[in-house]
C-alpha cells in the first residue's frame, strides 16, 4: 500500500460559462479507470459560503448533493460490472476513486487548523485532507447500501465498513456491530487494513444518518427605568443538520441568580426550519425589576432534534 498524499489525475475542461467537468483518472487492480462529472462554479461557491460550524457526520449525510453522490455511484458501480468485478469489490472501487485524488492540508487549502468539506467542494477542488476523503467516501457508500461510519482518531479520520463475518483485519465495535478499518487517504489500502502509526490509538465511532441540528445565536436590547428593565431578545437559529428540524419552538428567559427561578420567560410559537434554513424569533418585553441580576436564557426544542441552548453572563439593571 502507499500511506503517502498521492496526486490523482484531475483534469478540467470549461463547457460553458460558470460550468466546467472535471476527470478523475485513476489505478484499481492493475486497471486503469476515469469518471467525468460537470460542476458548477456558482454551486461550489454556495457551499463554501456555508459554516463549518457543524459535525463532521453533517457533511456528509448534507442533502443537497444527493444528485451528484447518486450520479457518481451510478457511475461507479457501472464501470464495475462493465468490467466484471465481483459484487463485494464495489465498495473498495468506490474507495478507490477517492483515494486517489489528490491530498492537501487545511492550513495549506484553506488557512485553517480545521476546515471540513462538503462532498462537492471536495470533488470540485480535487481532493482534500483527510476528515474530507473520509466523508466523501461515507456518502458513497451508503449511497450503494453499505452500512459505514467515521473513525475519528487523534489529527486523522478514516471510515467503517461493516462486512460479513468471514472478514479479516482491524475492526470497531459499535452498538453490536463491527465496523473494519477503511483508509481513504493514499492508494491500494483494503478493508480491514489500518496503518502502523493508528495502531491501538483511540477511536471514536461517529454513526452517519439524515438528523436536524440547530445553532443558536441572539442579540438583547434593555430599555430600564428606576422601577424595571424591559429586554428584547433577538433569536436566530440555523438548521445546520441534514434533515428538517419539526415543531422548533423558542424558549426565552430572564434567569435569577439562584438559577432555579426566572423572572420574566415567553415561549414561541412551533415551526419547521428546513435544512440550512435560517429562522429569526424576537422575545419582546421581557420584564427585571431594577437592581437584580439576571443573564438571558434561550432554548430551541423540537421533536426530532436534541434541544440547544445559549446562555448570557450574568447583568444588572
Amino acid at each position: 500500500m502507499n500511506s503517502e498524499p498521492c496526486s490523482a489525475w484531475v483534469t478540467e475542461e470549461s463547457i460553458s460559462s460558470g460550468t466546467s467537468s472535471r476527470t478523475y483518472s485513476w489505478e484499481y487492480k492493475r486497471g486503469s479507470w476515469q469518471l467525468t462529472l460537470p460542476l458548477d462554479d456558482e454551486l461550489y461557491e454556495s457551499y463554501k459560503a456555508r459554516t463549518r460550524n457543524r459535525d463532521y457526520d453533517l457533511f456528509a449525510s448534507d442533502p443537497y448533493d444527493d444528485w451528484l453522490i447518486k450520479e457518481i455511484a451510478n457511475s461507479l458501480i457501472s464501470l464495475s460490472k462493465s468490467c466484471g468485478l465481483e459484487e463485494s469489490e464495489i465498495p473498495g472501487f468506490c474507495v478507490s476513486f477517492v483515494q486517489s485524488l489528490n491530498y492537501t492540508s487545511d492550513l495549506q487549502s484553506s488557512g485553517y487548523e480545521q476546515y471540513p468539506r462538503f462532498p462537492y467542494e471536495t470533488l470540485y477542488e480535487g481532493g482534500g485532507d483527510c476528515e474530507d476523503t473520509a466523508i466523501l467516501s461515507v456518502a458513497l457508500l451508503q449511497e450503494i447500501g453499505c452500512d459505514v461510519v467515521l473513525l475519528e482518531l487523534p489529527e486523522h479520520m478514516a471510515l467503517g465498513i461493516k462486512c460479513s463475518p468471514e472478514q479479516k483485519g482491524r475492526s470497531f465495535e459499535y452498538e453490536g456491530n463491527n465496523y473494519y478499518y477503511l483508509e481513504t487517504t493514499g492508494t491500494d489500502w483494503h478493508i480491514g487494513e489500518i496503518p502502523e502509526e493508528y495502531e491501538g490509538q483511540p477511536v471514536r465511532v461517529i454513526p452517519v444518518s439524515r438528523r436536524p441540528k440547530i445553532n443558536l445565536d441572539f442579540k438583547a436590547q434593555c430599555k430600564y427605568s428606576r422601577i424595571e428593565g424591559i429586554v428584547d431578545v433577538s433569536v436566530t437559529a440555523i438548521n445546520v443538520g441534514s434533515e428538517k428540524a419539526e415543531n422548533t419552538t423558542f424558549y426565552v428567559a430572564l434567569q435569577a441568580k439562584d438559577q432555579l427561578s426566572f423572572w420574566d420567560e415567553i415561549e414561541s410559537s412551533p415551526v419547521v426550519i428546513e435544512p440550512e434554513g435560517v429562522y429569526n424569533y424576537t422575545a419582546k418585553g421581557l420584564k427585571i425589576p431594577a437592581g437584580k441580576e439576571f443573564r438571558i436564557y434561550v432554548q430551541a426544542f423540537g421533536e426530532n432534534f436534541v434541544s440547544e441552548d445559549v446562555i448570557s453572563d450574568w447583568a444588572r439593571i
